[in-house]
């Protein structure tokens, strides 16, 4: 009786010891700020982990702080403002090359998710000259979207457009909607809200065969050597949020809803032609990618032209799951 006794309180002990591993006690929990560069479809990788409860799970306490534009993003990383970033991975290249020590740790969207939205007094390309273009920020992610596309389509923006820096999303929707702008790069839901008013598609870069980082997750090379094992975990929510946007297709449209306030039809929009398209199910990030950004940046920046992918990333922590295994149990 004694050893039967002895031995179920053995049993209950490692119970709540794998209990305590894996889900951390609120007093346990490492507080994060993570900058976010938009309110739209492109930040779903982060607003999924922590509604679900998965940063938690691993210990993590996120909270998001919104700062428009991918460079000053990046800006707030070096101020150590933020200890993340998710945002465009233009932002953390170029102050890299500056010497600023950002990495591009997460793959995000590998491909461009906008739709160019035009007045319905805009009939083609063509008829963009000379008018009002707006942008989140110079070096943003749809800024250097605007610079990379439009030139294929048959126009300058940079000499035959005027670039407006509005801010976000619904403010660049605003500002078409208002006639403060002609043209604008837009994401569902807007560009459904655009279509619904009357405003014209000309392009959906979705549709566009190009190898281009869109978004990623970065920070600082001293945060990566000071903090991996806070990185390992936040990678590892990051990619059951990923798994979770792929096989839980209701509950994402509901996340989303939250905190785009889409209507049903532009959630679900969304959802299908830019979110599953976009989300890698292993989020490593693209070297392909990264070099036609390179490659674009190149044509005015000396140091980008002697530069490759592997400056600019540190997939330590995505490969680290991937030879554990875990992608591959996680989409059996």
């Amino acid at each position: 009786m004694k050893r039967a006794y002895v031995w179920r309180l053995w049993c209950v002990g490692l119970t709540l010891a794998l209990v305590s591993i894996g889900a951390p006690a609120r007093s346990q929990m490492e507080k994060v700020r993570v900058a976010i560069s938009s309110i739209s479809t492109s930040q779903v990788n982060v607003w999924v982990p922590l509604d679900t409860g998965f940063f938690k799970k691993h210990g993590l306490d996120i909270e998001l702080v919104y700062i428009s534009g991918a460079p000053v993003g990046a800006a707030a990383l070096m101020s150590g403002e933020v200890a993340i970033s998710q945002g465009g991975v233009g932002g953390s290249i170029t102050s890299n090359m500056r010497g600023s020590g950002t990495y591009i740790i997460l793959g995000g969207a590998d491909r461009f998710p906008y739709q160019l939205i035009v007045s319905p007094a805009i009939k083609q390309i063509s008829d963009l000259k000379g008018k009002r273009f707006a942008v989140s920020r110079i070096g943003s992610a749809d800024h250097t979207a605007t610079m990379f596309v439009l030139p294929r389509l048959g126009i300058q923006p940079d000499k035959e457009m005027n670039i407006v820096q509005v801010g976000s999303v619904p403010a660049r929707f605003a500002a078409l909607v208002n006639g403060s702008v002609q043209g604008a790069l837009l994401i569902p839901p807007e560009t459904v809200k655009a279509k619904e008013l009357g405003y014209r598609v000309l392009s959906n870069f979705a549709d566009i065969e190009i190898n281009y980082q869109q978004n990623g997750v970065y920070t600082t090379r001293s945060f990566i050597t000071k903090r991996p094992d806070m990185l390992r975990r936040f990678a590892l929510a990051y990619s059951e949020g990923n798994h979770f946007i792929h096989t839980s297709a209701e509950s994402t449209q509901r996340i989303m809803r939250k905190y785009l306030q889409g209507d049903e039809k532009a959630i679900r929009e969304a959802y299908t032609e830019v979110v599953l398209k976009a989300t890698p199910k292993i989020p490593y990030p693209s070297k392909a990618g990264i070099q036609t950004l390179i490659d674009f940046l190149a044509k005015s920046s000396p140091e980008a032209a002697n530069s490759k992918p592997d400056d600019f990333i540190d997939t330590r922590f995505v490969k680290e799951l991937d030879d554990s295994g875990f992608y591959a149990k996680l989409y059996r």
